[in-house]
């Protein structure tokens, strides 16, 4: 009786890149459709994703930021460039199209292209790691960036890949952990990631404290529409929609009204 009335309460899981993905809604979502699918939709096909080979590979490094913002707003940094080129001053010598303001999330597919004279994706844009055998010649010297709602971010190149979690806390604070993987000998043999780990630890610390600058405003009761979005950001308006269909709300034409917390119909999907 005590195991069957007071017993842990099942819930639904799926391992998938070397993560395992966790949903606690009653009912769960296709893991297909709504994790798998947001991988199709970013790059095209799924199979684009497995050339990384992203299960086998090791933590080369882990951090963990806590950050004063919610976690709609980490996301719509992510997903929009303008920001890059006066706060992303190694990420753009290294992506020179980031200058421009064009996030590489815009086009389905499209990776941005390292610039002619960066060797890797790495701070001072030098030599990286050893390349993961599994990846493309169209997908060499290129970054993808994947946003897998709701709170995981997937970013690609040749030689690692950088994984986030965000575990939202509070309306106002959210905790990020992203893992920096490498290929299994990178890590065992103890080679120098450092420069490589930089690139985006620098870019992660720039982000958020952009974020938490932005929080304040969010938090003020005059806070409703937020800004409005160009054709450009129609990938940032999908998400907001997303958003509100989760929360039994429409988005407005003129702005893009959302609350200050998270989805709450329970049918939000997996997370690792």
């Amino acid at each position: 009786v005590g195991r069957t009335e007071y017993g842990l309460a099942p819930v639904a899981t799926r391992e998938w890149l070397g993560y395992v993905w966790v949903c606690l809604a009653e009912n769960p979502p296709s893991f297909e459709e709504d994790v798998i699918g947001d991988v199709v939709a970013r790059l095209g096909d799924a199979e684009a994703i497995e050339h990384y080979d992203i299960a086998s590979l090791s933590v080369g490094k882990r951090f963990v930021y806590d950050v004063k913002a919610n976690w709609k707003l980490i996301i719509e940094n992510f997903m929009e460039c303008y920001h890059c080129a006066t706060i992303h001053p190694e990420l753009t010598e290294v992506l020179p199209e980031f200058a421009d303001g064009f996030a590489a999330q815009y086009y389905v597919g499209h990776g941005a292209e390292f610039g002619e004279a960066v060797k890797g994706f790495t701070v001072d844009g030098s030599e990286g790691l050893d390349r993961i055998p599994g990846v493309a010649e169209d997908q060499d010297r290129r970054y993808y960036a994947i946003t897998v709602r709701p709170q995981v971010f997937i970013n690609l190149v040749p030689d690692h890949v950088i994984f986030h979690r965000m575990y939202p806390v509070a309306v106002d604070r959210t905790v990020v952990e992203c893992d920096w993987l490498y290929l299994p000998h990178v890590v065992d043999s103890d080679k120098d990631v450092s420069r490589s780990v930089e690139l985006f630890h620098r870019v992660n610390q720039q982000d958020f404290e952009a974020c938490e600058r932005t929080q304040p405003g969010m938090s003020s009761r005059m806070y409703a529409k937020g800004g409005v979005l160009v054709p450009s950001e129609h990938h940032i308006g999908a998400f907001h929609d997303w958003v509100n269909e989760r929360l039994g709300t429409r988005r407005q034409q003129a702005g893009r009204p959302l609350s200050p917390g998270g989805p709450s119909d329970g049918r939000s999907p997996p997370r690792p």
